[in-house]
């Protein structure tokens, strides 16, 4: 969201950039959207011009150019005001409005008043400019004369520059100036000067030596060679690349319609397996129209018609399976079980689950079976019935995740009826048994030993918990149940990054000042592969990648790293749990008096600090606002909004602290109800706080029907405890 502030004010992108503003070094830079509400009562016939800058920069930024343009218009700054930064942002503004060959002029006309390499940048938008304008000889001289202000990037503007130039023998020598990270995109021109000079063959060839088969389909189509593009439409998608599989579905529909049962079944697996079933379902009936009756088959159609909401259909069809023959009749019996039980037939579920352990007692499915005839009795309360069936699934499947579970709805029941004796053989058995609650069980066991009066052995207990499972939930509610201090991480001592690193970032800085995008995407693909550089490489490469506004891929590096070397290293942790936008996040928390490591803490859980990050129930930016929920907090705050600010960090945090807040005053501070609302609603959380676990917060947590609530509540407690313990800024050792 600052990239024009990046662009024109310093040649290349500083780590601190995101907070130091180099426009007006007295004033401190807040965002765009602050920038914008402050500037606009402050614009007058006495402004400065570095604030005038300022103001249309942050209009720029929201993406409101025309707004940008008046600002402009109404001061006579000099063009060559900061190295041309009049011109540079009439430029962008007119570039957003898509005036392309005007934009270009005028960053060019800005180049003229720059040096060195901002010189050189605004050469390059100038350069792209005129390229998407359709400018081609204008823009391949433009990205000549840029390459000679750039140096660094001068492989990267060769792929520009052969990409425009029509001799094919030229375009391939420039080619061979290309950097390792740029071999893609290099690859993609030398398909293209291919299919240009009639080479089509050839052309196919280098599409598919870079692995994208289904590209090389309708290369392949559109020269008439329709037996090579079925061919290859059909291998790009089998493949597990999204992007290939979808678009040779997509080339399967529109060109080459499925035949047969293999293709039609290797189309509708392609959509499902990303999450498109309504795609996929007519496939699947027309494999099975076409005479495909395997149990595989109508199991995958079952599943389909379930995940598209069809669950009457589904259950008709898992019917159908579990009469059929072979390995898979036992999973379409446990299916039509579990589809009448969430079609809410429940005794018919019941009995038909019964039915499903009788018959196969030693199936897959058994224990999950037997953990929903539980669950089922639970729900009506028949809580003597549902303990029967839980204390029988402990019996038969220990090591089970369900027994796992039931271990610990048995072990919450006993303590609500203060059966210590009961609850301490359960907790005791889940730990026995290593299960995915035995951290929650030593938790609880230290608990019950400190009821029973023994303080000295509990605070073992939880220590022990603490040590290992240090950055875990559970190891940080160990932690403060003990009275231990809050972790303290120390501070990385400063280090110096190798010069290969140091180079490769400031050519990314380079490519984003430039608006390259897909040579800066490719550039740190290539500084994210593992393979090509040593540990402290990659956490150098991690930490630039922060700094530079991209954490999501820093994070995955991180994990990474964390294998490689050692998880517990602050460093590491630092990556893992990064704080970009510190400063911005830190004013939000202060003006709604939150916890800033609590608003890191979500941030970091909801969208890794992408203010660009959307989920697909089409919640947006840092804090994953709802555009209702935030069409709402801006009428209680009484602010001009537009929901295209939630791609905007400053104007999402704003909103999301705001919401936080909220949340928090609905449930008197209590930070667990608060979380859990924020993620499922007030109305579940009403409905989850009448349980009688309510009284203990450990135990409420626990009992979240949601798995995706309950660990989104436990991982923001853990993460508020790591980057408290990061990030108080401890003495350098």
């Amino acid at each position: 969201m600052f990239g024009l502030a990046f662009t024109f004010w310093s040649p290349v992108v500083p780590a601190t950039a995101q907070t130091d503003r180099l426009v007006n070094p007295g004033s401190s830079w807040a965002g765009p959207w602050h920038a914008a509400v402050g500037l606009a009562d402050r614009l007058g016939d006495s402004t400065g011009p570095a604030d005038v800058l300022e103001a249309a920069e942050s209009e720029i930024a929201l993406g409101r150019p025309m707004q940008a343009i008046a600002i402009l218009s109404a001061y006579a700054l000099p063009d060559s005001l900061f190295d041309g930064a009049p011109l540079a942002l009439r430029a962008a503004a007119l570039y957003l409005l898509g005036e392309y060959e005007e934009a270009g002029e005028l960053f060019d006309g800005a180049a003229v008043f720059a040096t060195g390499l901002r010189q050189g940048i605004l050469l390059t938008r100038a350069a792209e400019a005129s390229e998407q304008a359709g400018l081609r000889e204008l823009a391949a001289e433009r990205y000549r004369i840029a390459a000679s202000a750039v140096p660094a990037a001068r492989g990267w503007l060769a792929i520009r520059r052969a990409r425009l130039t029509d001799d094919i023998a030229q375009a391939f020598e420039l080619l061979r100036v290309v950097p390792e990270a740029g071999t893609a995109l290099a690859g993609e021109v030398r398909v293209f000067m291919l299919a240009a000079a009639g080479d089509t063959a050839g052309a196919v060839e280098a599409m598919v030596a870079l692995g994208r088969p289904g590209d090389a389909g309708i290369l392949a189509f559109a020269a008439g060679d329709r037996i090579a593009a079925r061919r290859l439409v059909y291998r790009a998608i089998e493949m597990r690349d999204e992007d290939q599989a979808l678009q040779g579905v997509a080339a399967a529909v529109e060109h080459f319609p499925a035949t047969n049962i293999e293709e039609h079944l290797a189309i509708a697996r392609a959509v499902s397996r990303y999450g498109r079933a309504a795609d996929a379902l007519p496939h699947v009936a027309a494999a099975v129209v076409a005479g495909d009756s395997s149990v595989e088959t109508l199991l995958f159609y079952g599943q389909t018609m379930e995940t598209s909401g069809n669950r009457p259909d589904a259950l008709e069809v898992y019917a159908v399976a579990a009469a059929g023959v072979g390995d898979q009749v036992g999973e379409a019996s446990y299916r039509w079980a579990r589809t009448l039980l969430r079609l809410r037939h429940r005794e018919a579920a019941f009995a038909a689950l019964g039915e499903f352990l009788t018959e196969r007692p030693d199936h897959d499915r058994a224990a999950a079976a037997l953990f929903l005839m539980a669950d089922l009795r639970q729900d009506q309360g028949r809580v003597r019935e549902s303990d029967s069936l839980f204390r029988l699934l402990n019996g038969r499947w220990p090591a089970s995740e369900f027994a796992s579970t039931a271990r610990s709805r048995l072990a919450g029941r006993a303590l609500a009826r203060q059966d210590t004796e009961r609850a301490l053989e359960l907790f005791r058995l889940e730990m026995e048994n290593d299960g995915s609650r035995s951290r929650f069980a030593q938790f609880q066991l230290a608990r019950l030993t400190l009821e029973s009066g023994d303080t000295a052995a509990a605070r073992e207990q939880w220590i022990d918990l603490a040590e290992r499972d240090s950055i875990g939930y559970y190891g940080t509610i160990a932690r403060e149940a003990a009275g231990m201090p809050p972790a303290v991480f120390a501070v990385p001592p400063p280090h110096t990054s190798s010069p290969e690193v140091i180079h490769q970032l400031e050519v990314l800085d380079l490519l984003e000042a430039s608006s390259l995008e897909a040579e800066a995407t490719a550039l740190v693909a290539h500084l994210s592969d593992r393979d090509r550089w040593e540990v402290t490489d990659l956490l150098d490469v991690a930490e630039g990648l922060i700094a530079r506004g991209r954490a999501r891929e820093a994070v995955g590096i991180g994990w990474v790293v964390a294998g490689l070397h050692q998880l517990n290293d602050p460093r590491v942790l630092r990556v893992i749990f990064p704080w970009p936008n510190r400063a911005l996040v830190e004013r939000e928390a202060h003006e709604f008096d939150l916890d800033p490591y609590l608003m890191a803490a979500m941030i970091r859980q909801e969208s890794v600090f992408d203010p660009d990050a959307t989920s697909r129930a089409g919640a947006r930016g840092m804090m994953q606002l709802m555009p209702a929920t935030a069409r709402g907090l801006a009428r209680q705050l009484r602010l001009d909004w537009d929901n295209t600010f939630l791609g905007v960090a400053d104007a999402n945090l704003h909103l999301g602290a705001a919401h936080l807040a909220a949340m928090l005053r609905q449930y008197d501070g209590e930070l667990v109800p608060a979380l859990a609302a924020y993620n499922a609603g007030a109305s579940r959380v009403r409905r989850w706080l009448r349980y009688p676990e309510a009284r203990d917060w450990v135990l409420f947590i626990e009992r979240i029907p949601f798995p995706e609530t309950r660990g989104y509540v436990q991982t923001l407690l853990r993460n508020r405890a790591v980057y408290s313990a990061l990030y108080s800024e401890p003495p350098v050792p």
